[in-house]
């Protein structure tokens, strides 16, 4: 099955977008990742394995909805609605754009999802479990969309989020249904899932350790990626392609 991950974010993201997106083409063999938008065009040149889709002209959320004025604003609502803006994809990784990604990500695509929506990692060392006793960061989400289409998934998501005001948006939603397979926390190394010695993907999870860390690792995964060209990304990828085809032809 073909590997794509998707970014959203509003006008003042795109720099960050741009550096998440290196450091997950740099780690894996990923065949596509999209970025949702708010512009026709993406200001920032991109090389062909992104691919933007303008999410201005959305029609799922009013602007009358009650989570249309939050900090996030509804670039994150229309994260519910990949089964209709990706109607030909089955499978897609889901990474905010807070996200680096540090090491091998390829395995995370491997998840299993064991009939459930999406799999995430639990808010081990969090507080705030409104829905039950556990709680899960969809900063790093893998999500079933055959399995969210066959469940009418969509339509549930987006009347959770127009009929109440929630917090975390997308991420309430998910939980609130609670259709959710467990993700090795390495692909979410956050301050409410857990720091690890080895993580493959580091979440700044809103702190602003995502603009400057006290943890040294950090810093530095922001600064490399960051300086990193267009290029070297793209010959990492390429080994990575290559490596994925001979273990598939072996």
């Amino acid at each position: 099955m073909k590997r794509h991950a998707v970014y959203s974010g509003s006008r003042n993201l795109y720099p960050d977008m741009v550096t998440a997106a290196k450091s997950l083409i740099a780690n894996s063999s990923v065949d596509r990742v999209h970025f949702l938008i708010e512009d026709a065009e993406f200001p920032i040149d991109v090389p062909d394995v992104i691919e933007c889709h303008d999410m201005s002209g959305q029609t799922w959320f009013p602007e009358s909805g009650p989570n249309m004025r939050t900090p996030y604003t509804y670039m994150a609502m229309v994260r519910a609605c990949y089964c209709e803006i990706f109607p030909d994809l089955d499978l897609v990784l889901q990474l905010d754009v807070d996200t680096v990604c540090v090491d091998d990500v390829d395995p995370v695509w491997e998840t299993p999802l064991d009939g459930q929506w999406c799999a995430m990692c639990d808010e081990t060392l969090g507080t705030f479990k409104p829905y039950g006793p556990r709680y899960h960061n969809c900063g790093v989400a893998l999500m079933d969309l055959a399995r969210m289409r066959a469940d009418s998934a969509q339509d549930m998501l987006v009347g959770f989020l127009n009929s109440r005001k929630v917090p975390y948006i997308d991420q309430d939603a998910l939980n609130y249904f609670g259709r959710v397979a467990p993700m090795d926390p390495r692909y979410n190394e956050c301050f409410v899932v857990g720091y690890s010695e080895e993580p493959a993907i580091v979440h700044y999870c809103g702190h602003s350790d995502w603009q400057t860390s006290s943890r040294v690792a950090r810093r530095e995964y922001i600064k490399k990626y960051r300086a990193m060209s267009w290029a070297s990304v793209l010959k990492a990828h390429d080994r990575r392609v290559k490596a994925r085809e001979a273990r598939c032809a072996s």
